[in-house]
């Protein structure tokens, strides 16, 4: 359940940079902030008790491939927006 809520924190995030006027001097590192928040959200979903049923093997792999994904987004997101913040 931890994990649904860091995705939709991860997902919210850009909004907040919205609300507080810094996402127009730095558009494109939110973008990959909400990625992570999205690919965070389908490693979850390949957890499901009912894609387990379906498919067992292949859940595994795409919970691994979709979280690193979404760190690997949510890194260079975050490094990205701020270097670009600090110009």
């Amino acid at each position: 359940m931890a994990d649904v809520w860091f995705a939709l924190a991860v997902l919210i995030a850009p909004v907040f940079a919205e609300y507080a006027k810094i996402r127009t001097k730095v558009e494109r590192p939110f973008n990959f902030i909400a990625a992570a928040g999205i690919f965070f959200l389908l490693a979850i979903a390949f957890n499901a008790s009912f894609f387990v049923a379906f498919a067992g093997g292949v859940e595994a792999f795409g919970m691994y491939l979709f979280e690193f994904l979404g760190w690997l987004f949510l890194l260079i997101g975050v490094l990205w927006a701020a270097l670009g913040l600090m110009k």
